[in-house]
């Protein structure tokens, strides 16, 4: 895969971070992880098109987040997920845990500490 280009937006009134994968205003699928996280995918490629973390500044802080409606998805919507969140460039952002239900936002993105874009 070559480069990627990644867009983030933080939007302090809503503490929401959305990060978009390639291309802005490309259309996909978006699919609910948990109450506070959203993926964005081309269905016909399997390529992520965005994140979006809701109440981003708390969730940070708390380390460890449950992918709380995983189980929602179907077995094949899980088996694509899980391929998109354990690659690049959405392994950038959050790592998750073994047993897929956990992720933990990463603390930094390339050369920007967190606490910067929050309080920005």
């Amino acid at each position: 895969m070559g480069r990627i280009q990644i867009s983030m937006d933080y939007y302090p009134e809503g503490d929401m971070l959305s990060i978009t994968f390639g291309t802005l205003g490309r259309k996909g699928h978006g699919y609910e992880l948990s109450e506070h996280i959203y993926i964005c995918v081309d269905l016909s490629t399997h390529e992520p098109l965005g994140l979006a973390i809701l109440s981003y500044s708390k969730l940070v802080g708390l380390g460890e987040v449950t992918l709380s409606l995983w189980d929602e998805l179907t077995p094949e919507e899980q088996e694509m997920i899980r391929a998109i969140l354990l690659k690049e460039p959405v392994n950038r952002f959050i790592q998750l845990k073994e047993d897929l239900t956990m992720f933990t936002p990463v603390s930094t993105f390339p050369d920007i500490p967190l606490q910067e874009i929050v309080a920005a």
